[in-house]
């Protein structure tokens, strides 16, 4: 058996305990081998992702972690040069993603795990141009994308998974839109952003049909773009932030009727806005940071309304920022990166109250930043990845000082590596490490779940 054989039969062997485990450490040698830092997903048991051994480009791959088991799922483009697979989702019994198989340009495909059942969904664009379908978003019974059929330019489509669902939502007639983004589900209505001749870019809903899929409102009024970015649902809502000419960028929200499409707070009055970022949903609350032109860029939150719109906590006093970032929401508490000038940038946890939004701990002590990112739940514990002086390391916290510590069975770090791309799966922690050297892999942490009040999903910004 051949080196890269080898590695290929040895890479899941993972200890079930204190030992983390090189669940897939590509690197034959040749500089081509490596795991994508790409976004984990976890289907049917197994954790899927993107890498290349050598022999093939870069395909789908799936793995088991402690069971010893990891296998490609299909050589799309044969040979070295890959199909670069991207966007996987699941949705229903299959994972859909896009790719270039060499033939058809890159298209969407679909699989079940197997190599007989990862087949092309549709040649939306005949021939070797390629459709190049992206922003794949699931919401009930379908999957939404962005694809280019070759004839009418980047449309929204939607797809059950067969040759004859697949189709363009193209409204036609003046509202015509173009290059739709940013798709977002809020209960039974996608929204996103779209350009038309007559608006600009602007806010758009769709029920699934033709018919229904529509302008909601021309927020800047004529051909100028209202600048929408960074759309969360919460409950059959969009929040979002805007900026109609008048105001700046604030944050809005939207029903999907043009009445219910407001603005929710001048919180900075006048042109240059709030510029409200990292828009986070933690229950029926909208968590962000923004600036009030008084007290910086803080972490504020949001029921909606104008009169529960309010800041926070000024954790760096005074007109100077604290810059919020990385949010996510674990539970009933929103973990966090923020700076102060004692600290650096270090790791915060809030409960939504002054009282309650604290430093979690000073991981790399004095001003020097640790820089936390990541941030993903595993049972009562936030898991994050943070600088130390020693390197980049995984850490874990339940949300006090003493329980904020490194993960005591992700073993040695190289000097340079930087975990990324964290997926919780089947009771282990998947993620990707970046190499100092340029080469990467995908490790796996076994970690026991603390018991405590910390319990939802997580939602990392």
């Amino acid at each position: 058996m051949c080196k890269v054989k080898q590695m290929l039969a040895a890479a899941f062997l993972c200890a079930l305990g204190s030992q983390p485990c090189i669940a897939a450490g590509f690197d034959d040698g040749s500089g081509r081998a490596g795991v994508a830092p790409v976004p984990l997903v976890g289907f049917k048991g197994e954790v899927y992702f993107i890498a290349s051994d050598g022999l093939s480009g870069y395909e789908l791959w799936a793995g088991r972690g402690a069971e010893g088991e990891r296998r490609q799922v299909r050589d799309l483009w044969e040979g070295k040069p890959g199909s670069y697979p991207s966007g996987t989702v699941a949705f229903g019994s299959h994972l859909y993603f896009a790719a270039h198989d060499g033939k058809a340009g890159i298209e969407l495909w679909r699989t079940d795990g197997t190599a007989a059942g990862t087949q092309m969904v549709k040649d939306i664009n005949p021939g070797h141009g390629g459709s190049i379908p992206n922003s794949l978003t699931t919401l009930d019974q379908d999957l939404y994308f962005v694809a280019d059929d070759g004839r009418n330019g980047f449309q929204l489509w939607r797809t059950r998974g067969t040759e004859e669902s697949t189709v363009a939502l193209d409204p036609r007639g003046s509202e015509r839109m173009l290059y739709p983004r940013q798709l977002t589900a809020a209960a039974r209505t996608l929204f996103f952003t779209a350009a038309d001749a007559d608006a600009g870019r602007e806010l758009w809903a769709t029920d699934g049909t033709p018919g229904g899929t529509r302008r909601v409102k021309d927020i800047r009024r004529g051909p100028e773009d209202a600048g929408i970015e960074s759309l969360v649902a919460i409950g059959g809502s969009v929040f979002f932030v805007a900026n109609d000419g008048a105001h700046g960028p604030e944050l809005w929200k939207s029903d999907g009727t043009e009445a219910g499409t407001v603005i929710v707070k001048d919180i900075r009055p006048g042109t240059p806005g709030s510029r409200p970022r990292y828009l986070t949903a933690m229950g029926t609350a909208l968590y962000f940071a923004a600036s009030d032109g008084r007290s910086g860029f803080e972490l504020w939150k949001s029921d909606g309304t104008e009169a529960g719109t309010a800041l926070v906590s000024d954790i760096h006093a005074g007109r100077a920022d604290s810059f919020p970032s990385h949010l996510a929401a674990v539970g009933d508490r929103l973990f966090f990166a923020a700076y102060d000038p004692a600290n650096g940038v270090e790791p915060w946890m809030s409960d939504g109250t002054p009282a309650g939004t604290k430093r979690l701990r000073d991981l790399n002590p004095g001003t020097t930043s640790s820089s936390p990112t990541g941030f993903v739940r595993h049972g009562g514990l936030a898991l994050f990845a943070a600088n130390t002086p020693n390197g980049r390391i995984v850490w874990q916290t339940d949300g006090t000082e003493a329980g904020t510590k490194p993960v005591e069975s992700q073993g040695e770090i190289a000097p340079g590596s930087f975990p990324t791309n964290f997926l919780v799966a089947e009771g282990r922690l998947f993620y990707v490490v970046q190499e100092a050297s340029g080469s990467s892999q995908l490790r796996v942490i076994p970690i026991p779940a603390a018991a405590s009040s910390v319990a939802s999903s997580v939602t990392p910004r």
